[in-house]
């Protein structure tokens, strides 16, 4: 193999960027390198156990040739963690990229490069998102040189499976539901076999029958293609967005941060109180405890109303009709007092923020099936100052 790519990405961690990205995260140096010497390989094997299928290598290759990465990544890595609105922006990309690759278990493996690197869980989630954009960054640009398509991203990470085992902690397999180590990448090459010298056997007639099979499959694998190949299967578009005071959040196109920042850059105060829903703002159930992956809303939130600081917004916590109707009051209030205690970690004055729990009395559907039920188990942002 003529580079390899890991390396690439590890070379770029110099003593001056592993420093800064120690600061970044609040570690050591030294525990910080250590955690990059399991992150790299380790995000690596999630990207090549993805790129294992035809569909996830096809993901793959769309969030390496889509996402918005610095043109100077790879030439100013150190630069570019120096702090401030560039850096603020890297962690979001990389942050979108970890929930994009890793889903429901980004917890599972942030907790595991935590305890394998002696470092917090907040730290290694962090870390995480240094490493993403950079990995994407190299690989990127290796597939572009190259040339190669999605049919050719299993290929070439496949390619560094054996490097990417040797780096990866034990117990990455089991934190990414395939139960051990062996099964990243997807099942280990069958061992080549010296064919034997054997008589051959009189040549008997092939039945009609036996092509109906491969004309079957391939007739399955046509409808499959041209089923997967529907606008509805489509990877959502992610947006930046360069907000006045220099941020840049990444967003999902139509989704809640997304309509929040169009919405302050270019709303008329006419359209106040404007009202929005959280779409990716979750709870652990019957608590106030937020899942890992809902965190970013509120850190783009914070960030978005830091550009506009005299805006100020009202969080509405709604349930379902489940439970006790008090209970249920209750618990929404809390929800909304939980992420305004987010927000003023993130630097919001609490003064700009006011909450109100409604449980279920405000449904938005209707509470006799699941899907009405998850619609009302909601959170509101209303924006009542620009």
């Amino acid at each position: 193999m003529a580079i390899d790519l890991l390396d690439s990405a590890k070379s770029l961690f110099t003593p001056d960027v592993v420093s800064r990205v120690s600061s970044l995260i609040g570690e050591t140096p030294g525990k910080t390198q250590q955690a990059l010497g399991t992150a790299i390989p380790s995000l690596a094997g999630v990207m090549c156990n993805e790129a294992s299928t035809p569909a996830g290598a096809a993901k793959v290759h769309n969030l390496i040739t889509s996402t918005q990465l610095p043109g100077d990544l790879l030439s100013n890595t150190g630069g570019l963690l120096a702090g401030g609105a560039a850096t603020d922006g890297l962690l979001r990309t990389g942050s979108g990229l970890v929930s994009s690759l890793l889903g429901d278990r980004a917890g599972s493996v942030t907790n595991l490069m935590a305890s394998t690197s002696g470092i917090q869980s907040s730290s290694a989630s962090k870390l995480l998102s240094v490493v993403a954009p950079l990995l994407v960054g190299v690989i990127g640009r290796h597939v572009t040189s190259a040339g190669i398509g999605a049919s050719g991203i299993s290929s070439l990470m496949s390619g560094y499976r054996d490097n990417i085992l040797a780096g990866v902690p034990s117990g990455l397999g089991s934190a990414l539901g395939l139960g051990n180590n062996s099964s990243i990448c997807g099942a280990a090459p069958a061992p080549s076999v010296r064919p034997m010298t054997i008589a051959e056997p009189e040549r008997k007639r092939f039945p009609v029958w036996g092509w109906l099979v491969p004309l079957l499959l391939l007739a399955f694998g046509l409808f499959a293609w041209r089923s997967f190949s529907r606008p509805q299967f489509e990877r959502p578009h992610m947006a930046s967005i360069a907000l006045p005071c220099g941020t840049v959040v990444n967003a999902q196109e139509g989704m809640f941060t997304y309509n929040l920042a169009n919405f302050m850059m270019k709303g008329s105060e006419s359209e106040l109180p404007k009202r929005f829903v959280f779409d990716n703002l979750n709870f652990d159930s019957s608590t106030t405890n937020l899942t890992p992956d809902s965190r970013q809303t509120v850190t783009d939130l914070a960030a978005i109303m830091k550009c506009y600081p005299n805006s100020a917004v009202q969080l509405e916590g709604h349930t379902d009709s489940t439970g006790d109707p008090e209970a249920n009051k209750k618990l929404s209030e809390d929800r909304a007092e939980a992420v305004k205690a987010m927000m003023v970690s993130d630097g919001i004055d609490a003064n700009r923020i006011g909450t109100a729990g409604w449980g279920q009395e405000k449904p938005i559907a209707s509470n006799d099936t699941e899907d009405g039920k998850a619609k009302n188990r909601r959170t509101e942002l209303i924006v009542t100052k620009r």
